[in-house]
């Protein structure tokens, strides 16, 4: 069932089953997970992959016939000082597959997508609204955590385990922060107009007449 072919075309983990049992003997809830059945275990570890490949790593895939993301090459493909190749698969890697697969048998609700939160989308809604001296705050909301956040711009598998951020860590690609957890508020009044072109404003147009009264 568990195809751990470093980058073979039908790879759906990262270790093997003994391998995975071997990290598990050191990891918290490995004991437990290790007296399953080994169907299960193999479940888990696949599923654990799954949501793995759901981000994106540094470097490029070492073949196009390659299924899963891992073994990654190329002069972005380092971490600390580790050159990834197309021999290899980072411990981090590995670990974090053992990890979640260990929290898959634990407590599968615990997962994206699994029924354990809100039915609301992840998003941003209006979270106070007050007509006098206008006053508009926005907040997100993580449908994984039911409550405001300042992660919901994350990979949904982070939202869930923010460790796997910290685990992985310069092997993820994760690109510019989108700014999630903003407040944006406006009230009322004797505001100062916005000035969106820099101090060039009193070049490009003349000011409007805001003094008007005799």
């Amino acid at each position: 069932m568990i195809d751990a072919t470093l980058g073979g075309p039908t790879s759906n983990s990262y270790v093997e089953l003994a391998e995975a049992d071997a990290l598990a003997v050191i990891l918290p809830g490995g004991a437990e997970w290790l007296t399953k059945a080994d169907e299960e275990r193999e479940l888990s570890l696949i599923a654990a992959t799954r949501w793995l490949e759901t981000l994106n790593y540094k470097g490029d895939r070492c073949a196009g016939t390659q299924r899963l993301k891992w073994p990654r090459s190329g002069s972005k493909a380092v971490c600390d000082g580790v050159q990834a190749d197309c021999t290899m698969i980072p411990p981090v890697i590995k670990e974090a597959e053992v990890i979640l697969a260990i929290a898959y048998v634990q407590s599968p609700t615990s997962f994206p997508g699994a029924g354990a939160g809100s039915n609301a989308p992840s998003g941003t809604f209006v979270k106070r609204q007050q007509l006098g001296e206008l006053s508009i705050e926005y907040a997100q909301f993580n449908n994984n955590v039911g409550s405001s956040c300042d992660d919901c711009d994350n990979p949904a598998i982070i939202q869930s385990f923010p460790w796997i951020d910290d685990l992985l860590g310069c092997w993820l690609d994760m690109g510019p922060s989108s700014g999630a957890g903003f407040v944006l508020t406006r009230e009322c009044c004797d505001q100062q107009p916005l000035n969106t072109f820099g101090n060039h404003a009193a070049n490009l147009i003349d000011p409007p007449p805001y003094n008007t009264m005799p």
